[in-house]
């Protein structure tokens, strides 16, 4: 009676040693599958944190932006028209500014030129007179 108690303990103490290592290895691998699984979801989070983050850095740069067109001290449409119009006259004045100072640069070369004709026919004059003289 003691073989077959031995032999039954036997068997139904080795079967258990066996599913007990089944059980083990398969909660490791359920418990590794999570540990994996909740690394992945916290990069995807991490890296969907960063994207909105980079959505309301473009927000905030698109904002300043749009400000850039208003000066700070906020001019009425009048004012800003009367600023394009001073603004207008002012490429007007330096316009003919230009034209005038090209005209006089003009003329004054003209100008020299005309007295540095004159100076050379004289001198060719007296030169010629001279050379008379002496004959």
């Amino acid at each position: 009676m003691a073989d077959a108690t031995d032999a039954a303990a036997a068997a139904v103490s080795g079967v258990p040693d066996l599913v007990y290592i089944g059980i083990f290895t398969v909660l490791i691998l359920v418990v590794i599958y999570l540990i994996i699984r909740e690394i992945r979801i916290m990069k995807t989070a991490n890296r969907t944190i960063e994207l909105d983050l980079e959505k309301d850095k473009l927000k905030l740069l698109r904002q300043h932006e749009a400000q850039k067109t208003f000066p700070f001290t906020r001019f009425s449409p009048e004012q800003i028209a009367e600023i394009r119009k001073v603004e207008d006259e002012i490429l007007t004045i330096e316009t003919d500014n230009f034209a005038k100072e090209n005209l006089l640069d003009k003329r004054l070369t003209k100008l020299e030129d005309l007295v540095k004709a004159k100076k050379l026919d004289s001198m060719l004059e007296n030169t010629a007179l001279q050379e008379k003289k002496v004959k």
